[in-house]
């Protein structure tokens, strides 16, 4: 079979499916388990490189890895969010030159990573730190704002992402390095994703 299918690489291939689904939903309009999905996606990306670190991989695994973890991070981190904007602005100037500005900016982000980690010898040592905000933030990003809904209405929300998306963009591309979290940040971002699950499940629709 064509690709690796062993356990290195089962995180992201989860990941994937959730941010699928996150779409699925969207298009649907059932917006609150969409953006649950859409946090599931970004907490298997918060996790994949880790439980890949821990298996035993050949050469061939550890590059298939970093090219399938970029693949998988345009369909959860790119396509999840312009799908929401789409589906909440329709095709305005705004929505479009807010979602053309996020696509190409995040796919340059994500191919500059990629040419890094091929050029890191040890693929295995962890990352310090980033150059560009990572787009695995979007999964923590878009459902906060989105949640604003509840207390300011889809018009004024819709307005906020369409400028918050504009700006991640930006970040993507600058030159900010970025520090990557620790142990006691992973527990940070796991204890607020919980929070915004419940949430999400008090006030989502």
């Amino acid at each position: 079979m064509i690709g690796k299918w062993n356990k290195s690489v089962i995180a992201t291939y989860v990941g994937m499916l959730f941010a699928v689904a996150a779409v699925f939903l969207i298009m649907n309009g059932i917006f609150g388990y969409a953006m649950m999905c859409f946090m599931a996606a970004g907490i298997c990306d918060l996790f994949d490189g880790t439980i890949a670190r821990m298996c035993k991989r050949t050469e061939e695994e550890k590059n298939f890895g970093i090219q399938l973890d970029s693949l998988v991070d345009v369909v959860s981190f790119i396509a999840v969010p312009l799908v929401l904007i789409i589906k909440l602005c329709g095709i305005t100037w705004y929505s479009v030159t807010a979602c053309v500005m996020y696509a190409v900016f995040g796919v340059a982000r994500l191919a500059y990573f990629n040419v890094c980690q091929e050029e890191n010898e040890d693929k295995d040592s962890p990352i310090k730190y980033y150059t560009g905000m990572p787009v695995t933030y979007a999964a923590l990003i878009f459902p906060v704002i989105y949640l604003l809904h509840v207390w300011m209405g889809n018009d004024v929300t819709s307005y906020l992402l369409c400028a918050c998306m504009a700006v991640m963009a930006v970040f993507y591309i600058l030159r900010i390095k970025f520090i990557k979290p620790g142990k006691k940040g992973y527990i940070f971002l796991m204890l607020l994703a919980i929070a915004l699950f419940v949430l999400y499940i008090i006030f989502g629709r």
